[in-house]
């Protein structure tokens, strides 16, 4: 499914599968009067219409696109050699956690080989006053606290002695990622609008990480994407 979303200085983020994006630049070609030029720009793939729109591409996964592909003078070509190459196989992990709720795991080619996935009732913020509000605020830190000690655990069995190509992560996962023994983690991309983890979340979040993102600004005459 086709997300987008308003991006910051104007234009829109459209978050894009990778099988899409061949059909994508076409309809994008279609709907704006035609290509008038592409190039590789810095880490984003540039594509100019005839109509003034212009789309940024991104590899979500990591910074860079094999720039080479980009000279063909078929953008739609291109467009099929950037599908390829984020479909080549790859070996991604995967860290999510939402409100004493954890999953992580670990997918070849979009099959998890290991995972643990937990939740945890943790109390939500009470109006009580006083020495109540106390309590309850002691009692909330206290779950809070052990349900980032059971994510930290469960991450550093299924992360910690495991070889894969890079980490994706989702929500607030800084507590967990601040134990000494997971220091040595970096995240390629990280999703801060996710649901609730669970383990078909891990596949969803592996497979939007390999997608693109494009940063759509309109020209002068204003048309859907």
């Amino acid at each position: 499914m086709v997300k987008i979303r308003p991006a910051s200085g104007g234009g829109r983020i459209v978050e894009v599968e990778p099988e899409r994006l061949p059909r994508w630049v076409a309809n994008f070609a279609a709907r704006n009067g035609g290509i008038a030029a592409h190039r590789a720009d810095g880490n984003d793939w540039t594509i100019a219409s005839n109509e003034g729109a212009s789309a940024g591409v991104r590899w979500t996964l990591a910074d860079g696109l094999p720039a080479g592909w980009l000279l063909d003078d078929d953008p739609v070509t291109a467009a099929e050699h950037l599908r390829d190459y984020a479909l080549e196989p790859r070996r991604i992990a995967v860290l999510l956690a939402r409100k004493g709720a954890f999953s992580v795991g670990i997918l070849e080619d979009g099959r998890i080989t290991a995972s643990k996935t937990d939740s945890a009732y943790v109390q939500g913020k009470t109006k009580a006053g006083g020495q109540s509000q106390q309590r309850f605020a002691r009692r909330r830190e206290g779950q809070a606290h052990a349900a980032e000690k059971r994510a930290r655990e469960a991450a550093f069995a299924v992360l910690g002695n495991a070889g894969f190509d890079a980490l994706v992560t989702g929500g607030p996962v800084e507590g967990i990622l601040e134990d000494p023994r997971l220091a040595w983690l970096r995240a390629a991309v990280h999703f801060g609008d996710i649901a609730e983890p669970k383990q078909s979340l891990l596949t969803e979040t592996a497979y939007r990480a390999i997608g693109f993102r494009i940063r759509v600004t309109d020209g002068s005459r204003t048309r859907p994407t």
